[in-house]
């Protein structure tokens, strides 16, 4: 039995090399197939006294699959039309995505304990698309390769659906739970911040594999081939993997999941609760479907495949660095190490006359307590905030749009002040720094 070696082009996960050996096993003659996608090489075994494949047929039979087999090492130097083509594509999507969660029109978004259904489904949407999607979205998007492998023979919408199934029965059951335990019952910051980390180390990884880093391709996260046949004809254990892994994401909150979290044991009723959290997730889910379905038919699609695989990759470390800084303030860190920032607005001084003073608290638990204030239009307003713990994500910023533009770092032991005046009435949201809202001032004449 002879071994023989071909250099292959054109494969960008695991279902590849699957697909490859299944192939080459049906011919006559091939006792053994390896595809490797970190080498980039194929090794067979013929039986004594058959021919290799010649490399013609090879790339005749895999031609529509989009795979070039050749006996000599592929020239790798003809990508930087590629290449531009793909950073071009990720760089506008970082674009669109930091345009939507600084723009602001999260703010306008007025929700209370007592608000209807179809506004927390508002809420999940525009959370959807903007902070949920950057820690949720860019999971899902690193994880659509190893779900196109697991089902590369079924409808490859399926894990999608399964993962954005069991996020819906996570987050229903989260808050029956808050409305029924009320303020008894709250994820830690420690827990959300471990997890946060663990999973941006999995979206790195797969990160690095997309953007063709061999190395990281030893980071396997299937099981061995020798079992992946059997394991892809068991429906039920291919269900678990995606269900379980939305099921578990109630512990990556964003700041908008905290608000609603909130709601959920404001309302002081577990059906209630579990109903404000259930369309707040019916929310998340529109913009996350399309994540995945919109990453499945690119990942069909064999030429453009590794395109998007790699502006895919590149997006996903945007992401994992953009809330790991959302997560633990890196940024205002160094900021503030540095001396680089503005620093943050304190003060001991008594407010100048005819100033309207309006004063809250905030912990982590209760956020900012009170949250409603009515004050005059064309009359100074002092808002001061007592910090008593810090601040943790995108929660550990405050603004009021239109009002205070600057988002202040809610740091322990502070008081943070913002002065202006009103020159119109209405009602203005004060949020963080991603426009989630938690509190109002409301200016009269």
């Amino acid at each position: 039995m002879s071994k023989h070696t071909y250099y292959i082009k054109g494969m960008h996960c695991a279902s590849c090399e699957l697909t490859i050996e299944e192939e080459l096993l049906k011919i006559k003659g091939i006792e053994y197939a390896d595809a490797s996608l970190s080498k980039g090489e194929l090794n067979v075994k013929v039986e004594p006294g058959k021919d290799k494949p010649k490399v013609k047929e090879l790339n005749e039979k895999f031609k529509a699959s989009g795979y070039s087999f050749s006996e000599i090492p592929f020239d790798e130097g003809q990508k930087n039309g590629i290449l531009f083509k793909t950073l071009a594509a990720a760089c506008i999507a970082i674009v669109v995505f930091l345009f939507i969660t600084n723009s602001g029109f999260t703010s306008i978004i007025n929700i209370t304990s007592d608000s209807s259904l179809l506004a927390f489904l508002v809420f999940g949407l525009v959370a959807g698309v903007s902070s949920c999607a950057a820690m949720v979205g860019g999971l899902v998007l690193s994880l659509s390769k190893q779900w196109a492998q697991d089902y590369q023979r079924a409808d490859k919408a399926t894990p999608h659906i399964l993962f954005n199934l069991g996020r819906l029965i996570s987050f229903a059951l989260l808050g029956f739970l808050l409305g029924m335990l009320g303020e008894r019952f709250q994820i830690s910051a420690t827990i959300t911040s471990i997890m946060i980390l663990l999973v941006s180390a999995v979206m790195l990884v797969l990160a690095l594999q997309m953007l063709g880093v061999r190395y990281f391709n030893r980071f396997r996260f299937a099981l061995p081939k020798s079992i992946t046949g059997k394991l892809l004809k068991e429906k039920s254990q291919k269900a678990a993997g995606p269900f379980v892994i939305g099921f578990l994401t109630f512990l990556l909150p964003c700041g908008f999941t905290v608000v609603a979290e909130g709601f959920a044991i404001l309302a002081a009723d577990p059906v209630r609760g579990a109903l404000i959290m259930l369309f707040f997730a019916l929310g998340t889910a529109a913009p996350l479907l399309a994540i995945g379905l919109f990453s499945t038919k690119l990942l069909d699609n064999h030429t453009a495949s590794e395109n998007f695989q790699k502006a895919a990759g590149l997006l996903i470390i945007f992401f994992v660095l953009y809330n790991i800084n959302f997560q633990f303030g890196v940024a205002r860190y160094i900021e503030e190490k540095f001396g680089l920032g503005t620093p943050t607005t304190t003060t001991t001084s008594a407010p100048a006359p005819n100033t309207q003073v309006i004063k809250s608290v905030f912990t982590v638990a209760n956020d900012i307590q009170p949250s409603t204030f009515e004050v005059k239009v064309g009359q100074p307003v002092r808002f001061e905030v007592e910090v008593q713990e810090n601040g943790f994500g995108c929660m550990s910023t405050i603004m009021v749009p239109g009002l205070w533009q600057k988002a202040l770092t809610l740091r322990k032991g502070q008081t943070l002040v913002m002065e202006f005046t009103p020159s119109k009435t209405g009602v203005y949201q004060i949020t963080c720094a991603m426009g989630v809202p938690r509190g109002t001032i409301k200016v009269v004449e």
